[in-house]
């Protein structure tokens, strides 16, 4: 965990993606408090991912202190990570990042980075009040209560809402994460940030009902349901891969020895009952090959772990050093810096 800090040197880079969201965009921006105890300088970064509207125009009039653009949409978690490294890049010391849809109040900033700043957290979760629907569906507002529900225990993490996209990252956290989803970072982010041993900590952050436009991410509820429930089962393989599959292994080992127990039962009474046999055989080359794939997991688990110790030693180097990794930029306005990406 970051030690506290007592200085006002830090900074603090807020990092929005967006894509068509000229209706609040500049809103939003405007929104965010340039002024923080114990915090020096605030960057506003916005990660346009492809718009075609009139996006990065409002964002520079609002005050966006840097643009950078994607030539066309790559998805949520490339804007996320676009945003950190040109965050990491400009030396900032903390990180949030917020939706630029209007559904997070910037208001809520101080109170969200205030466990970094303090030394109490390294990652730090603006979570909606689960208790109350709110502007969700009931459908994924039930949902989000199941998965939360399952994620706390399964991660020992006493974080409420683990799908909100609020949230602040001390520089050392987004050091050690290395995002792989193609869908959404929030619940791999937490995965790793527990398996890292780093300190989650969560603050009250309830979201303003959208007025334009509906969620890309969770716009239809049944593929949020099956493409986030896809990736909570990855990051469980990923994170525990010896004790899931170790588990599945010994129930099937239970299966195999329930239908010997049928088998052996039907021939001492004279009868042969051979398909319980063959169950009986399928079962335990299921097991054996479930356990023999948790080892083999496991083993690819140890050599990530190896990987993501070397990436935070080549990032820290990349990072910590002038000049290193910098991308040619241009003046677009007072005090923005555009940055455009070759797709």
């Amino acid at each position: 965990m970051t030690p506290p800090h007592d200085d006002e040197r830090l900074k603090l880079a807020v990092v929005l993606p967006a894509l068509n969201e000229e209706a609040t965009v500049g809103q939003v921006i405007s929104a965010v408090p340039r002024r923080l105890r114990g915090i020096g300088m605030v960057e506003v970064i916005l990660v346009d991912d492809g718009s075609t509207d009139d996006t990065e125009s409002r964002a520079r009039a609002a005050g966006a202190d840097r643009i950078v653009s994607h030539s066309r949409s790559r998805g949520l978690v490339a804007a996320f990570n676009r945003g950190v490294t040109e965050a990491l890049r400009s030396g900032a010391d903390l990180i949030v990042h917020l939706d630029s849809d209007g559904q997070h109040d910037p208001r809520h900033i101080p109170s969200l980075i205030a466990p970094i700043v303090e030394g109490e957290a390294d990652v730090v979760v603006g979570c909606r009040p689960l208790a109350q629907r709110g502007e969700m569906s009931r459908a994924k507002h039930v949902g989000n209560r199941a998965g939360s529900w399952f994620f706390r225990r399964l991660l020992k993490l006493q974080v409420s809402d683990f799908t909100s996209g609020y949230r602040a990252f001390s520089r050392e956290a987004l050091l050690r994460l290395n995002l792989v989803s193609d869908y959404t970072y929030t619940l791999e982010s937490l995965v790793q940030a527990s398996r890292m041993r780093l300190t989650v900590a969560e603050v009250v952050a309830p979201a303003e009902r959208r007025t334009v436009g509906k969620s890309r991410i969770a716009g239809s509820v049944t593929r949020y349901i099956a493409r986030a429930g896809g990736q909570a089962l990855r990051c469980v393989l990923h994170t525990k891969p010896l004790s899931a599959f170790g588990r599945a292994a010994a129930l099937m080992m239970l299966v195999a020895v329930g239908f010997t127990g049928w088998f052996l039962s039907g021939y001492r009474s004279g009868g042969l009952h051979l398909p319980a046999l063959l169950a009986a055989l399928l079962a335990l080359v299921i097991s054996v090959g479930l356990f023999v794939s948790g080892l083999i997991a496991d083993g690819i688990g140890s050599n990530r772990r190896l990987l993501e110790d070397l990436l935070y030693r080549v990032k820290t180097l990349e990072y910590d050093t002038p000049g290193v990794g910098e991308q040619p930029a241009r003046e677009i306005g007072a005090g923005a810096t555009h940055l455009s990406e070759i797709a």
